[in-house]
């Protein structure tokens, strides 16, 4: 029963951890002057890529994952990038509510590659605790 709660708080810290990795980034979208890009193709790639220098990083600070069960991490691979891009996206439809400049459809999938680069690279180069 033990392993189970361990197991269960490892994951749900690590979980959170990748989830709000992108609130800070969300920050310098509240005071918009200027109308975001319809195209965000370009945006997105840019993103995902900041995401695996982020996990690049910290694998330099913290080289081993905090999940040691390969099917928690699995599932933080999956669950991460689609909670961290609602919860990006929501923020941003509270923001829009003051600034027309704000679209929140981008924020979703802007966090979503940002936070999947992280994850993903963090599952493949970091070792098992």
């Amino acid at each position: 029963m033990e392993e189970i709660l361990i197991a269960v708080i490892q994951f749900l810290f690590e979980f959170t951890l990748d989830v709000l990795s992108d609130i800070p980034f969300e920050w310098m979208s509240k005071n918009r002057t200027t109308p975001e890009p319809e195209g965000i193709v370009m945006p997105c790639i840019v993103w995902f890529f900041a995401g695996c220098l982020l996990a690049g990083i910290s694998l330099l600070v913290v080289s081993h994952t905090v999940i040691a069960i390969s099917g928690l991490r699995m599932t933080n691979l999956v669950l991460a990038p689609v909670a961290s891009a609602c919860l990006s996206q929501s923020i941003a439809a509270h923001r829009s509510k003051g600034n027309p400049y704000i679209v929140p459809s981008n924020h979703f999938w802007q966090a979503f590659w940002f936070t999947l680069g992280l994850t993903l690279i963090r599952f493949a180069y970091a070792s098992r605790g």
